[in-house]
């Protein structure tokens, strides 16, 4: 089998909630685990959130496009914004997950969990977008 959905939406928060919706049909027409449903909609949640976020164009005004292909053997998932430049994987900063709780800043997670849930994740920037791309292996 193999499916592919390609979702824009207006760069507001209250918007994302339709992305993780449409992820998680696909994932139950296309028979995923709930651990690759789990860590492919997480991920994308988190990426999404930043985008709007942090993305630099302000809120609205621009749009996220998600596109999501699903095969046999893996889940890949591009994520393309045109805010300003930004490499999640290599300028954010790494969170202390050592420090004690009370230590730790709010925040700053998100990208460490994607790291931690994706088997591939990078970055480049293309025609004036970023593009985040994320993969998960089914098996």
């Amino acid at each position: 089998m193999s499916a592919t959905r390609t979702l824009r939406v207006p760069n507001r928060i209250e918007e994302l909630p339709a992305i993780s919706e449409a992820v998680e049909t696909l994932g139950r027409e296309e028979d995923w685990s709930p651990d690759v449903s789990y860590a492919v909609v997480l991920a994308l949640e988190e990426v999404a959130t930043n985008v709007v976020r942090h993305g630099g164009s302000q809120e609205g005004t621009s749009e996220i496009e998600v596109e999501v292909i699903s095969t046999d053997e893996e889940v890949r998932v591009e994520v393309r914004d045109s805010g300003k430049p930004f490499d999640p994987f290599h300028d954010a900063p790494e969170p202390d997950i050592d420090a004690a709780l009370e230590d730790r800043q709010i925040g700053g997670l998100g990208v460490h969990f994607v790291k931690v849930l994706m088997d591939e994740a990078s970055y480049r920037r293309e025609d004036g977008r970023n593009h985040v791309t994320m993969v998960k292996r089914r098996s």
